[in-house]
């Protein structure tokens, strides 16, 4: 049971378990080897087959007259379809001077009404998989927390750092090039296509002094490589947004030249202290799974920034959410948002 989700956020100076840190390789082929134990439903040799296969087929999609489209979650006998909607948004990004033709699935909740402004979240996934297959699994929770009222009305938008799928292989280091790539391009165009078509706090102007003002009603989050590069968007790319969510994911920040930990958390850090932005103006919400190798990976970094920058990162600007039993997988996203959303994003 993962800990209950309460209005006063859980936070630690460090995360609850103190472990021995292991390789990005080593976490995902633990987390393959938990798969398999527990479900028997993948080999690690078919570990990639199983990431790069059709949606969940708990869920069925619905494609109605208008284009939208609506996932369905299985409920024994009797399927309740979403409280809101799910559609599909093309858009175009270029990338190493090839122009790709791209989808992102976009989350509207039954009480966004045209013309009031709703707060945003940009979401993206981890290695192998897909926007489709991340809103498959966690949009009911995003549903729940909508139908209850416990989240102002917030769009959610699920999109991929991969250009198409041919750029899907089976060394998922090579996915960071991609993921930095997003981080501080492919997102402003994605922004820039969503936010003139649905009504945020940006007001159908995407332009820079209207999205920096509008930053407080905007967030970032990301599970695994997804977690990473969410990230680089507070690295690198933090003028937009004031919440992020990195999802069972580690800075790689410095890891082409190997920097040790206090180098890390000075450029993880240094895109709001140039900017001259205190522990008011973001909030970062990290969470893993307790039973998640991530957890290995993610603990020595956190416990750096809030050592070197105390009065930056602060319990209130930097807070920790463990999923407790949560493995590295969609189902343990699903209650991490379910945390981290109406946090950010409270009921008024």
């Amino acid at each position: 049971m993962s800990t209950p989700t309460s209005p006063t956020p859980e936070t630690s100076a460090s995360p609850a378990r103190q472990l021995r840190p292991r390789g990005r390789r080593g976490t995902i082929a633990l987390a393959v080897g938990t798969l398999v134990a527990a479900t028997g439903l993948v080999s690690a040799a078919g570990y990639e087959a199983y990431h790069a296969s059709a949606p969940s087929p708990a869920v069925t999609h619905h494609e109605k007259a208008d284009g939208t489209t609506v996932i369905i979650p299985a409920a024994s006998e009797n399927p309740i379809p979403l409280h809101g909607r799910i559609d599909t948004v093309d858009y175009q990004q270029e990338y190493q001077g090839v122009t790709y033709k791209k989808q992102a699935l976009v989350y509207v909740p039954a009480t966004y009404v045209q013309g009031i402004p709703a707060n945003i979240a940009y979401l993206t996934h981890g290695w192998m998989s897909s926007a489709e297959e991340m809103a498959d699994e966690v949009s009911p929770a995003i549903d729940d927390l909508e139908r209850s009222g416990t989240v102002s009305p917030t769009i959610v938008v699920f999109a991929t750092y991969y250009p198409d799928r041919s750029f899907v292989n089976d060394d998922f280091e090579t996915d960071y090039q991609l993921n930095r790539f997003f981080a501080t391009s492919e997102i402003n165009t994605l922004i820039d296509t969503i936010e003139s078509r649905y009504s945020t706090y940006a007001g159908g102007d995407t332009t820079d002094e209207s999205l920096k003002a509008s930053r407080a009603h905007r967030a970032f989050g990301g599970f695994s490589m997804g977690g990473i590069t969410t990230w680089d968007v507070f690295a690198l790319n933090p003028d937009y947004f004031y919440g992020y969510m990195p999802m069972a994911g580690e800075s790689w920040i410095g890891r082409d030249h190997d920097a040790p930990l206090p180098q890390i958390a000075d450029e993880v850090t240094l895109g709001v202290r140039s900017r001259e932005m205190g522990p008011q103006d973001f909030r970062i919400i990290a969470s893993v799974g307790s039973d998640d190798p991530a957890l290995d990976d993610m603990n020595p970094q956190l416990d750096e920034f809030y050592r070197k920058y105390p009065t930056l990162m602060t319990p209130q600007s930097l807070q920790v959410w463990i999923d407790e039993d949560g493995t590295h997988s969609l189902a343990s996203v699903s209650r991490q948002l379910s945390h981290a959303l109406p946090l950010l994003f409270p009921r008024q």
